[in-house]
């Protein structure tokens, strides 16, 4: 859902998620970080300083092996909360590398950890595993740990709150409850950020969508893609051109669907996820074989050949 939270959810104030809705619904969190202090142990800020520096540049899978070893760092030095960060931080790099079974494992451990040491479980720790659940299927479950989050007695973090919403109006999308849909929309917390423009506008676009507003749709999906762009949330941004493409379909555009799933493969096989790659190469080979582009129906093979065979 944000670059860290969301996923993606801008992570650790709500990293997607992304995906969810991908979109929905993500990342790292500083705070999460191992203070450079007296007392501090300099493998363990090491690894966290190098594990974030992997995420921000894309590389989840370095970044997760990294935080493993901080992980098996912090069980050594029995911290509980430095276990808590590196379960939470695998979590957002499992929802960024769409490993969404094993995503929800790491927020459980996270919250188990907290429970035993009769800590509350913060909010934006329950958002995370809300959107694991909805990316593995579970969109009942999210939706009563969004109601828990919303009425939480403690004050609740602008973006948690508004990465709360957004999650509430993918799962309403889902069950195409515009209605709902439209009071997520309503909200959403106004922002000058990119991602939380880009979440405004792909439930906008996803609202256009439902009541058959293709050209709408269009419009608000390639404008989510731009901002996603603009917030480096990349996942997220490919996702957002695969739904302005399909929406292209949708109005009879051939053309310019090819070239928005093009768009998304090609930007999906750069981040190392070959099965939305190659979904959406496939069918930028189809759409651009129904329009005619034959130069950009070989380009996309090019890309196709390029993904490894599983």
């Amino acid at each position: 859902m944000s670059r860290h939270l969301s996923s993606r959810l801008r992570f650790r104030v709500v990293a997607l998620v992304l995906m969810v809705l991908v979109s929905i619904a993500g990342g790292c969190s500083s705070s999460r970080g191992v203070p450079k202090r007296s007392g501090a142990d300099e493998n363990s800020t090491r690894l966290n300083r190098s594990a974030r520096i992997a995420y921000d540049n894309g590389q989840l899978e370095q970044s997760a092996n990294l935080y493993r070893q901080a992980l098996n760092r912090a069980y050594l030095r029995d911290d509980r909360k430095a276990v808590v960060d590196a379960q939470y931080n695998l979590a957002v790099c499992m929802l960024g590398l769409r490993s969404y079974d094993r995503a929800l494992v790491w927020v459980q451990r996270a919250q188990n950890e907290l429970l035993r040491g009769g800590q509350n479980v913060p909010t934006d720790i329950l958002l995370l595993e809300a959107v694991a659940l909805f990316r593995t299927g579970k969109p009942d479950d999210a939706w009563r740990i969004s109601d828990q989050i919303l009425t939480a007695s403690e004050k609740l973090p602008v973006l948690v709150e508004s990465k709360t919403h957004f999650l509430r109006g993918l799962i309403a999308d889902q069950h195409g409850d515009t209605g709902q849909l439209g009071l997520e929309i309503d909200s959403l917390a106004a922002s000058n950020d990119p991602g939380g423009r880009a979440d405004r506008d792909e439930l906008s676009g996803r609202l256009a969508r439902a009541e058959g507003h293709w050209e709408a749709a269009i419009e608000a999906f390639d404008q989510t893609a731009r901002l996603r762009r603009e917030d480096q949330d990349y996942g997220e941004m490919a996702q957002a051109l695969a739904l302005a493409a399909d929406a292209c379909r949708q109005a009879g555009k051939p053309t310019m669907a090819a070239t928005r799933y093009f768009r998304a493969g090609r930007s999906a096989v750069q981040q190392g996820n070959h099965q939305d790659a190659k979904k959406w190469l496939n069918l930028a080979v189809e759409f651009a074989g129904q329009a005619s582009d034959e130069s950009l129906k070989q380009e996309a093979g090019v890309y196709l050949k390029s993904i490894p065979i599983p």
